[in-house]
């Protein structure tokens, strides 16, 4: 398979500026390696020494998905390497790096032909520069285990003796991958890089920075959103021990409410400058704030869904195919459900927090970001910084989900960082992180379907109803694309359906959440599925093959199209790998939801007990899963329990609710997640093939939760359509 060059970023990302190879001298590292080993870079990803070690650059943040594992594999693969003698290192934010974030499940869909390619050059001068040292073929050498093998003497040549003379020869344009049935290292199971220091506590998140002469804060905001600070008494806070200042963050002061799309929502607050993090805390405690909250809506729960519900027969199409009154007309039969959905946060273990050392002509920053590009443009525009005056370093994160695309909490510290003059360590507590969330937004959704004399679905009508995240971005366009568009499910599969959005203004903020729309439009779209297989008294696995109809690509929009073949091909594997089929005890039942996200197929099926308390404990979850090649299945393994994990936490227990424009919730008592007495056996298959590898920390969270929720109603007969399911 050839490849060539055709994007300025891409040659940015592969090719020094000599178009060959750099000497250095070596970082020091935590591999026994010489001293003075020599180096030579390649490219940005990729440097081998003289002593035979590699590094490989891991560009994008390692928030728990794998990638600082799975990317440097995809490039050692190409490059033929030793995976024993391979060290990986986190890259600092740089533009040199293309598409250098987290989110979407993006990062190996965008970074497999780059990875590969990028090995693939460097692996094809060091192939050059053997055919020169013994005067034979390029077309008779491959590497593997960091050596060049000329294949018909097999005789070799590891890369340390090589990289002098491929120091001296360009890099291609145009590269050949290798086959995917030669693969030593994709497809194996891989420890993450840092699982020794993870195991024994020695990892250094975001959260462990620590600087000379750094000092601590946290900040006290106001809980009600787009409210403000009216006055403050800081006598008490001053007299706890270790605290040093205390400072009023006025969002008027530094650019308003929004820089940007995407970019970090100041909210009114007092920081607590201290010598320790406690102490920080301790202060913030004694503060005594009296809050400005006249511009507030002072919203409620409540009046929100009131709101949301009221909003249903007034909304704009954002999709129609056929007619979908002429379906209900000539229908034989009809039904329709509306469902609730709830405001959820993020709750990551690692809560908000920033470390930066704004000096006279450097910002210096060590973020837990998703998104570095927008904490820079966020810096540039702030301060009036030049891109050259900032240095961002990516350490691992502890959680994100969507929360660290925002970068709030680091401008915050900026902020603090530039007043004081002194590196500063900004800590959010817990109840500071939930009230001060980007939520996922909350719905209501109505379903209509007419139905043929078989019970076969004719028409769809899908209307959903809240505040748009796209609106309280800030982001142009119209406030349905974030909530529901033309790409959702089944979209191509019913000849009439219409889809459609009721936009509310609302002051909650709101933002990416994991699996974004699709966490809160699966459970409706797929219980009224199973609820439409109860009505026809047939099988819901039955049911819904049927509803796919046969293997075939449907077109979608454009050039999308939908393999339902590769979506049949999961849920008959999940139907046999649950004993689906099986008879349970009575109190027992088994819930299935099948669908495609981030190019990935997934189904599930969980099986639970109900008892006479109506309390329920999740016995299993069974997972099909087609994400094409499979890079590392340990780590891709991981991403499928915990997306698993986290749909059924918000199943069950997730919720955040608005009380006189606040959130209710402030920590893991009221805020509850899982804990590990809950967590059920979890059962996965990965289909075998070699399509381009696809999205995997997102897809798994959606099915989910309405398998979960149909799991209930085969158990009870008692369906659900709100949630949390605790309610």
């Amino acid at each position: 398979m050839k490849n060539t060059l055709k994007r300025r970023n891409f040659i940015k990302l592969t090719v020094s500026a000599s178009g060959a190879l750099i000497a250095g001298v070596h970082l020091q590292s935590c591999m026994p390696k010489k001293p003075l080993a020599e180096v030579h870079q390649f490219s940005p990803l990729i440097k081998i020494d003289t002593d035979g070690w590699i590094s490989l650059i891991a560009k994008n943040p390692e928030i728990g998905q794998g990638v600082k594992t799975a990317l440097p594999m995809i490039l050692a693969e190409e490059l033929g390497a030793n995976w024993n003698k391979v060290e990986v290192v986190q890259a600092d934010y740089d533009t040199i790096y293309d598409e250098q974030w987290a989110g979407g499940s993006y990062a190996i869909i965008l970074n497999w032909d780059l990875m590969r390619t990028a090995g693939a050059m460097v692996r094809q001068v060091l192939i050059e520069a053997a055919s020169k040292k013994m005067n034979l073929p390029v077309e008779e050498f491959i590497t593997k285990n960091s050596k060049v093998f000329h294949t018909k003497s097999n005789k070799t040549l590891p890369f340390e003796e090589l990289i002098a003379e491929a120091s001296q020869i360009p890099l291609p344009e145009e590269v050949e991958f290798k086959p995917t049935d030669s693969f030593e290292i994709v497809g194996k199971n891989i420890p993450q890089v840092d699982l020794d220091k993870l195991v024994s506590g020695g990892a250094e998140f975001a959260i462990d920075i620590k600087l000379p002469e750094m000092v601590y804060a946290t900040v006290l905001k106001n809980p009600v959103f787009e409210g403000g600070v009216s006055s403050y008494d800081d006598a008490d806070a001053r007299l706890v021990n270790g605290v040093i200042d205390i400072i009023e963050l006025n969002n008027a002061a530094y650019g308003g409410r929004l820089l940007g799309p995407n970019s970090p929502n100041f909210v009114n607050g007092v920081a607590v400058i201290a010598n320790s993090t406690w102490a920080s805390f301790k202060g913030a405690k004694k503060l005594k704030v009296v809050w400005d909250n006249s511009n507030s809506r002072k919203e409620n729960t409540t009046e929100l869904f009131e709101r949301f519900h009221a909003q249903l027969p007034n909304t704009s199409i954002e999709r129609k195919d056929g007619d979908i009154a002429k379906a209900k007309r000539s229908a034989a039969s009809s039904f329709e459900a509306i469902y609730e959905v709830p405001f959820l946060a993020h709750a990551t273990m690692e809560p908000m927090n920033c470390t930066v050392d704004f000096r006279d002509d450097l910002c210096e920053v060590w973020a837990p970001t998703q998104n570095p590009e927008a904490l820079q443009e966020g810096l540039i525009k702030l301060f009036g910084l030049k891109p050259e005056q900032i240095k961002i370093h990516l350490p691992r994160i502890g959680g994100a989900f969507g929360r660290r695309y925002y970068v709030d909490y680091a401008m915050d510290t900026a902020i603090l960082s530039k007043k004081i003059g002194k590196p500063v360590k900004l800590t959010w507590t817990r109840e500071e992180d939930i009230r001060h969330d980007w939520y996922r937004p909350g719905s209501v959704q109505k379903i209509s379907a007419s139905l043929d004399k078989e019970g076969m679905v004719t028409g769809w009508q899908h209307i959903l109803a809240n505040a748009s995240r796209k609106t309280s971005l800030g982001r142009e366009g119209g406030p349905a694309g974030t909530e529901i568009d033309e790409y959702d499910f089944p979209a191509g599969l019913v000849p009439n359906l219409q889809l459609e959005y009721g936009h509310v203004l609302s002051d909650v903020p709101l933002g990416q959440w994991r699996a974004v729309a699709a966490s809160a439009n699966a459970f409706p779209v797929h219980c009224f599925l199973d609820e439409l297989a109860f009505l026809n008294k047939m099988d819901s696995i039955d049911y819904f093959l049927k509803f796919l109809g046969p293997k075939r690509m449907v077109p979608v929009v454009g050039d999308y199209e939908f393999d339902v073949e590769r979506l049949i091909t999961v849920v008959e594997k999940v139907r046999q790998m649950s004993g689906w089929d099986t008879p349970l005890p009575k109190g027992q039942g088994r819930g299935f939801a099948a669908r495609k996200g981030a190019g990935s197929f997934i189904a599930e099926v969980v099986t639970v007990r109900v008892d006479e308390n109506e309390k329920t404990k999740i016995l299993r979850v069974d997972a099909v899963v087609d994400c094409g090649i499979v890079v590392n299945p340990s780590g891709a393994k991981a991403q499928v329990e915990g997306g698993i994990l986290e749909g059924l936490c918000a199943a069950l227990y997730g919720e955040i609710t608005i009380k006189d424009g606040a959130a209710e919730q402030s920590n893991f008592h009221d805020y509850k997640w899982m804990r590990m007495g809950e967590v059920p056996g979890i059962h996965i298959e990965f289909i075998k093939n070699e399509l381009p590898p696809r999205g995997l920390g997102e897809p798994p969270l959606p099915p989910a939760i309405p398998a979960l929720a149909n799991a209930i109603y085969a158990a009870t007969g008692k369906r659900i359509r709100k949630l949390p399911i605790v309610k």
